[in-house]
């Protein structure tokens, strides 16, 4: 069986289908793709707008439920760095963009609107701004990566992982390096370098991790540079059907080569 977790590039927002009241969406999806390859079942744990603790959450909850049915192969693509979560109590009565599984608010800072109560969304917006940075919550997910690295070995499933988004390998060249999406030079204080026990931690999390660890980062292209290589985007900016294709193919042959021993 293959489980597949992240963000709305794994659940497949934006195909045909995505809509409809239940979603018909999901022959569409690359996690369907991939398990109709490979002639197993599959169970896909993507949820739209989470962040990288709800991933984690949703894979360690699924294997912890499911200890008689293990899956044989994982595959998960990590959210944006800057996505965290809330656990507060909505009102079913109020309209809600992105799940709330466990009464826990998914939020960024784009997406401050979606906290409830006006005073916190006022202290967050300002934490935001005066106070977070990046780089912890990389050190949070590679943390992450590594655990999923010893839990599936320990368990005997093969294990693909990595980003679904171009902007999480930008992100990461912008803290390793001097390196920044739009072009500009970071301040002294921002460089890695100023935090050389965080530098050394980051780096070797890096070179230790698989290859099939770091899918869009140094191994493959993740979906969305797929997407944008094929002309294929949704007007939200969500991959389209064709490019759940070109990365169904890649994740498929990928998993055939660590079965082979190749990787």
């Amino acid at each position: 069986m293959l489980l597949t977790a992240g963000c709305s590039f794994v659940w497949g927002d934006e195909l045909e289908g995505f809509d409809d009241n239940p979603p018909t969406h999901w022959p569409l999806t690359w996690t369907h793709l991939v398990a109709e390859k490979m002639g197993i079942p599959y169970v896909n744990r993507g949820v739209c707008g989470a962040c990288n603790d709800k991933i984690f959450r949703e894979v360690t909850d699924y294997l912890w439920s499911n200890q008689n049915n293990l899956p044989t192969h994982i595959a998960v693509m990590w959210s944006a760095w800057q996505r965290t979560e809330l656990v507060e109590y909505v009102s079913d009565e109020l309209e809600m963009k992105i799940g709330r599984q466990q009464n826990v608010t998914q939020f960024s800072p784009l997406r401050l609107d979606l906290i409830r109560d006006r005073a916190t969304r006022h202290i967050l917006a300002s934490w935001f701004q005066d106070a977070y940075n990046t780089r912890t919550d990389m050190l949070h997910t590679f943390t992450k990566m590594k655990t999923l690295e010893v839990i599936c070995d320990a368990m005997g499933i093969k294990l693909i992982q990595g980003t679904f988004h171009s902007r999480c390998k930008s992100n990461l060249m912008a803290t390793l390096t001097d390196f920044t999406p739009d072009g500009e030079t970071l301040s002294v204080e921002q460089k890695i370098d100023s935090v050389p026990e965080y530098k050394e931690w980051l780096t070797t999390a890096l070179s230790n991790l698989r290859d099939t660890s770091k899918v869009g980062f140094t191994f493959g292209k993740d979906l969305y540079t797929i997407c944008k290589e094929l002309d294929d985007m949704k007007p939200y900016g969500h991959p389209g059907e064709r490019s759940q294709v070109v990365f169904a193919d890649f994740i498929f042959e990928t998993f055939m080569k660590m079965e082979q021993g190749v990787l």
